[in-house]
């Protein structure tokens, strides 16, 4: 799936298309207020990804995603160990790369006060705490 693609499916969904081989399934809370600021933030991701070209520092990233997100992202002078119940947002964002996501965004929908997002899976092992983590300050929680 190309950069463009997967963008198209953050702002759009599926479509009810099934997706090409595996999947993963990941639910958190906030419903569809927490699906919307989620996409807000993959939005800005995937843009620059789908643009090409050098991959921004912090201080761009920081400029490019909505303020709500960079307030929740811990200052890297703060981590301290690797519990992770906050990201910095160095670490968060260096995880977006799309050359190291070994998943993409296929299809999301909001149920009552859950997000319910489906994943293509495009190897294993894969790691989607930046993803969790994104879905948790999305919701408020």
């Amino acid at each position: 799936m190309t950069p463009e693609e997967e963008l198209r499916h953050v702002q759009e969904g599926a479509r009810g298309q099934p997706a090409p081989g595996e999947t993963d399934v990941i639910e958190s809370t906030g419903g569809a207020a927490a699906l919307d600021r989620t996409r807000q933030v993959l939005t800005a991701v995937l843009q620059h990804a789908a643009a090409g070209g050098e991959w921004p520092g912090t201080d761009e990233w920081r400029r490019l995603l909505p303020a709500w997100f960079t307030a929740a992202c811990v200052d890297d002078a703060e981590v301290r160990d690797c519990v992770v119940d906050r990201w910095s947002l160095r670490a968060w964002i260096y995880w977006f790369q799309p050359e190291l996501r070994k998943w993409r965004w296929w299809d999301a929908h909001a149920v009552d006060d859950r997000v319910v997002v489906t994943l293509q899976v495009l190897g294993r092992p894969y790691l989607r705490g930046a993803l969790e983590w994104l879905l948790k300050v999305a919701g408020g929680a």
